[in-house]
Parts: structure tokens; C-alpha cells; sequence
């Protein structure tokens, strides 16, 4: 294949850098543009942007790229989540509720789309009022289809009573009119490209059972295909191929290979497509675009053991030979193509690694040849960044343990350890990548730091075992994988022992409680950032039990309701043992770990007359939005690291 010729691109050096360190802003000062996409004529992008200090949706000439029309969209307590294209002159924007950067936005019921020009924007979801009426309350939806052949209709699975109601949707109107509903209550629903729905997955949270029902055709009942019990599901669909006669799975069952496979509708016969030989799960699936169908066909996978790989299904796609000379060309860094025009021709190309927050590059099918478009972040010299090493070691009970290990650019040996703790903890993990945690690692190397993240037992990417197993595991078995890495690093030379501290955010600022009155001589110092300190406290103040799934989350994971497991598990009625140096950080409008959890640890260590830093701030959620509040949030740890583990 010919080769992609690379244009205003600049070569990555790794030489080390003998200058002072960077400014805290270059690594908290957020960009002005995030995401991108191209429009389906390829004349325009839409991007999210920093406009007045808030996040809006902006559309860009595709050849001057200048702004030409602004899309304010967010609302208080809203702000711009997912995004499209739902034709030449039309964007969208869904929104999401502002609960805090530590945790993942949730979805808020609100939908709007407006023109290019930046008129005839209209809140498509809910409904909104007219003259006479009163507005429709917001209900969880999802986009299911963009109709292509209908420009001005989308196909939408909204919830209605608890069942799964399909409409089409006007996206100039807002008008819209049902045209089929799913078989059971909480079902996400799967159409196929002609916008028939031919897959309803169930989430039974009573019976906690997870099932999967089929039908052929539009007119077919549906057929009750599985049934799996909730934290042991062994069949996830993927997509409807676009000749419609199978669904592709993935499988994870352990009565067959793990892999990809293909369901034809008809028979329900499963073939295996290709077997997945270990235990990661997959971050995302890769669509080729076939511009004589005009349809996306699923040519591959990717997986992060350690940095991004990908994995290829169909290696004659003419976009999979796209992407290998692209990763070619690009060693050591994901390359993602975002979208494609519709006639084909050029597609809009993300690169990223570690060092690198992303890169937007413009390619060229006929011509084979990439266009720099913008960095993500341009303050970030990825020659200054230092690199993420995947690690694996065995903790105390055998159990393989994988995370990263990051260090300074000028040093390797004998270095002062932060021991970051990602939050969650269930389900969440730390990955590879320059992204929004990942700053702090930056931050932290260039201080001269080494960092270790773990994805101790509980966390994401490993399968359904690795993370339920671990329920009810906080503050024992899973802190204590956090120990065994420590061990570990010293064990290897990489880490001075008496020059370690543990710092987290949410989950991760319990974590940090939990392992200084735990191990008290392991630690020099704790940085807890918006943690739970006592778990009784969040079954009455944390949004996490106003919903039925919230409290039983609360049951299942944290045994929150069982007083003598809450005091053995909460680092508050432990604090005898302290003898490490604590910094406390939180928000006071922090909806999923309230300040109730800050003020019952800062009165405790009042009581016993121990010394403790922290910093408050009014107006900030589950992590601090606010620049100013971070620029000085990271002075004060960086001051605050020194003090105790430093130089």
C-alpha cells in the first residue's frame, strides 16, 4: 500500500530537559479546544471549546479554521457532553450534569441541536413547554440512530414508565412519533443501519439477571436468546452487520473460546470471527467506512494490557491498511480516526500517548497524506513529558497485579515515590494515555517524583471476577495490594522506603486514609482529595443512595449498612495509629462524597489535637473545576510533597 505522507509534523525527541520545572499552569490550565468532528461534506468542524469560561459547542471553517458560529448550550448544572453531526448544517449536543471532573458525567435527559450558522438552536429533549402547556420532565434517552437517508430524523430509545419506547425524532422540531418499544423493563435497545431495532438487552436489577432478546425481522416477536446472571454475563453485543442477517457479539463465556462472534439471526448459530487470547477487556471497537455503502463496518478492537493495541478483524478493509501505516507512522503513540465524510475522501484523525494529550491531524484518502490540523494542548511538550511504564507483580496472595510506573526524565533509582490511587474504586481503572488524571502523574514526575498507579483488585479492564470479586475487599485486600506495589518498587531500587506518600481522590482519598492508619510506618505523608473517611456517611448524604441502584450499590459493594464492618473498614476510628503528615482537599458542593465526610475527619483530628492541612473551596464539586482553585491546589501540594518526601 502507498506509503501516508506526514505533513507539518515535528519529530518527538527523548533527550532530557536540565531546566526548572514547569509551571503548575501548564499542566492545569484547561484548553480552549477539546473534541472535534468533521461535517459529513467535509466543509466544517464542530468542536468543544472554551468560550467565557464555559464549554460550548463552536463550528469552524474546515479551510480557514476560524470560528464561525458559536453554540452556547450548557446550563447551570449542565454542561456539553457527547456531540455530532446530524447533517450539513445541522450539530447536536447532549448534555451532562456537572457533578465534578473526578467523576464520570451522567447523563441529564437534555438534548439540543442548532445550524452551522448559529441559528434555529432548539432543545430537542425533553420537549419543551408551549403556549398553554407545561414542558415535559427529562427521561433518559439514547441516540439510536442517525438516519442518513432522513436528514431531518433520528431514530432515539427513550424510557417511558421503565420500558424502552422507540421514536423518531424531528431534529428541527422536536416533534416526534413512536415506532416500536422494547420487550422488557430497563432494556438498552440495538437497531440495525435501516433504523429496525433487532436487539433488547435487559438489566433485571430485581432478579439481578441480564438477558438478550432477538428478532429478525421488525415484524418477528422477540425471543428470549440468553439469560445470565448480572455480574456473570457472558454475551455483549457489539453491532447488526449491515447485510442484516447476524448481530456480533463478544463472548466471554467459559464454556466457549473468549472472542469475537458472529450470530446469525436466523439459525442462532454462533461462529467465532476471532478468539481474544487474554484477559483485558476492550476499551472500544474500530469501524472502517465503506464509502460505496456509505455504511461503518467493524474491521477490529482495542485493548490496553499495558499501552493501546489494536487488533484487527477484517485486515482487507481498505481503512485497516489505513490504520497500520498510521500507527506506523506514528510509533508509540493510539491513533483513533473520529469520523469520515460522506463521500469518503477525508476522514479526521486523533493521535495520543502518554507524553502527548492528542493531536488532530486532516487525511487525505486520495491523496494519502495527513494535514496538521491542532494539538489538543499546545502548552504540553511531550519532549518534557515523562514516559508511563506498564507494570505487573504479584500481591501477597498470588493475584496478578498490573498498573503503571512513571519517573522522572533525569532520574530512575532510589526516587521518592507518590503512590497515586484511582478512584471508583469498582469497574474504574487507571490507563495509558496523557489524560485528565494523568496530568497530576506528569505534574508529580516533574517534580521529581516516581508515581505508581495500580489497578489493584476492584478496578476496571480485567473482566466481570476481577472487579465483583473484590466487593467488600476496600481497606483490606485491595489496600494491600496498594502495599505490595510499594514493596515491589523498593524491592527493584527504583524507590527510596523512607520517602513515600499515598494520595487519591475520592476512592482513592480513602485509599489514602485507609493506608496511613494502616500501615503507619509504610507512609510519610497522605493527600486526600474529596474521600470518604466514614462510609455510614454516605448512605445519607451522597447522591449514590438516592436511587435504587445507588443503595444497593451501597449493600453489595460497601456493606454500608453493617455498623461493625463500617467501623473496622472506615479510617476515621482509626486514627490512633496516625503518625503520617495529612493535606485534606475538598469541595463544599460536592454532591457524591459531601463535605459532611471532610468535616467529621477534620473534627475527629481536632479532638486528638493532630495537625493536618487543607483547602476548602465553596462552589466545587466531586474535584475542582475552578483554574485559579487548582493553580493553587497543586502549589500546595507540591509544597506539601517537599516539606515531607523531597529533596
Amino acid at each position: 500500500m502507498k506509503k501516508i505522507l506526514l505533513l507539518l509534523i515535528g519529530c518527538f525527541s527523548l533527550m532530557a530537559f536540565a531546566e526548572k520545572p514547569l509551571p503548575v499552569e501548564t499542566f492545569f490550565k484547561e484548553p480552549n479546544i477539546g473534541e472535534l468532528k468533521i461535517s459529513p461534506d467535509g466543509k466544517h468542524f464542530a468542536a468543544v471549546v472554551k468560550y467565557k469560561a464555559e464549554k460550548v459547542l463552536a463550528i469552524l471553517d474546515a479551510k480557514t479554521k476560524k470560528i464561525k458560529a458559536v453554540l452556547p448550550m450548557a446550563q447551570q448544572n449542565r454542561e456539553i457532553g457527547p456531540f455530532g453531526w446530524l447533517n450539513n448544517e445541522r450539530v447536536y449536543a447532549e448534555m451532562v450534569a456537572r457533578v465534578g471532573p473526578l467523576e464520570q458525567a451522567a447523563r441529564t435527559g437534555y438534548l439540543f441541536a442548532g445550524n452551522i450558522d448559529g441559528k434555529r438552536k432548539v432543545q430537542l429533549l425533553p420537549k419543551p413547554p408551549r403556549p398553554g402547556q407545561s414542558g415535559e420532565r427529562p427521561k433518559g434517552y439514547r441516540i439510536l440512530n442517525l438516519l442518513k437517508d432522513e436528514p431531518r430524523k433520528i431514530l432515539i430509545t427513550m424510557n417511558d414508565g421503565g420500558y424502552s419506547t422507540v421514536y423518531k425524532l424531528d431534529v428541527y422540531n422536536s416533534s416526534r412519533i413512536p415506532v416500536d418499544k422494547a420487550p422488557a423493563k430497563r432494556t438498552r435497545l440495538l437497531a440495525d443501519h435501516t433504523g429496525y431495532v433487532r436487539v433488547a438487552v435487559e438489566n433485571d436489577i430485581d432478579e439481578e439477571k441480564y438477558r438478550i432478546y432477538l428478532r429478525e425481522n421488525k415484524s418477528d416477536d422477540w425471543q428470549l436468546f440468553k439469560e445470565f446472571d448480572s455480574k456473570e454475563v457472558g454475551l455483549s453485543p457489539v453491532t447488526i452487520t449491515n447485510d442484516l442477517e447476524s448481530v456480533i457479539f463478544q463472548v466471554r463465556d467459559e464454556n466457549k473460546k473468549r472472542g469475537i462472534y458472529s450470530l446469525n439471526l436466523q439459525s442462532k448459530e454462533l461462529s467465532l470471527i476471532k478468539e481474544i487470547k487474554n484477559d483485558n477487556d476492550i476499551e472500544n471497537y474500530i469501524y472502517g467506512y465503506d464509502k460505496e455503502k456509505e455504511l461503518y463496518d467493524l474491521i477490529g478492537y482495542r485493548q490496553m494490557p499495558g499501552k493501546m493495541e489494536s487488533f484487527y478483524i477484517d485486515k482487507k478493509h481498505s481503512v485497516t491498511q489505513i490504520y497500520v501505516e498510521l500507527e506506523k507512522a506514528f510509533p508509540d503513540q493510539a491513533v483513533n480516526i473520529i469520523n469520515t465524510t460522506r463521500s469518503g475522501n477525508k476522514s479526521l484523525v486523533l493521535t495520543y500517548s502518554d507524553r502527548n494529550p492528542g493531536t488532530y491531524y486532516l487525511f487525505d484518502h486520495k491523496k494519502m497524506n495527513l494535514e496538521y490540523l491542532l494539538d489538543v494542548n499546545p502548552l504540553i511538550d511531550p519532549n518534557k513529558m515523562a514516559k508511563m511504564e506498564p507494570i505487573k507483580y504479584n500481591a501477597r496472595d498470588g493475584l496478578e497485579i498490573r498498573g503503571y510506573l512513571t519517573r522522572p526524565l533525569d532520574k530512575k533509582k532510589d526516587l521518592p515515590l507518590v503512590m497515586y490511587v484511582h478512584g471508583g474504586p469498582y469497574g474504574v481503572k487507571d490507563t495509558w494515555g496523557y489524560n485528565y488524571s494523568n496530568r497530576d502523574t506528569q505534574f508529580l514526575a516533574s517534580r521529581g517524583y516516581a508515581v505508581l498507579q495500580i489497578n489493584y483488585r476492584g478496578s476496571g479492564g480485567r473482566g466481570n471476577d476481577y472487579q465483583y470479586d473484590a466487593y467488600r475487599k476496600m481497606g483490606k485486600e485491595m489496600q494491600e495490594d496498594l502495599t505490595d506495589a510499594i514493596k515491589w518498587a523498593v524491592d527493584e531500587g527504583i524507590v527510596d522506603p523512607e520517602r513515600v506518600c499515598i494520595y487519591g481522590a475520592s476512592y482513592g482519598g480513602y485509599a489514602a486514609m485507609m493506608g496511613v492508619v494502616k500501615d503507619p510506618d509504610l507512609y510519610k505523608c497522605a493527600i486526600a482529595y474529596v474521600g470518604v473517611y466514614d462510609i455510614a456517611i454516605q448512605t445519607e448524604e451522597s447522591d449514590t443512595a438516592d436511587s435504587e441502584y445507588g443503595r444497593r450499590f451501597l449493600v453489595d459493594a460497601w456493606n454500608a449498612y453493617d455498623e461493625s464492618f463500617v467501623r473496622e473498614r472506615s479510617p476515621i476510628y482509626h486514627l490512633d495509629k496516625l503518625k503520617a503528615a495529612v493535606m485534606l482537599v475538598h469541595g463544599k458542593d460536592d454532591p457524591r462524597v459531601p463535605i459532611e465526610q471532610y468535616d467529621a475527619l477534620s473534627e475527629a483530628l481536632d479532638d486528638i489535637d493532630y495537625p493536618y492541612e487543607s483547602i476548602v473551596k465553596a462552589f466545587e464539586g466531586h474535584g475542582f473545576r475552578n483554574e485559579q482553585n487548582n493553580y493553587e491546589l497543586y502549589s500546595k501540594i507540591e509544597k506539601f510533597l517537599e516539606k515531607h518526601i523531597g529533596q
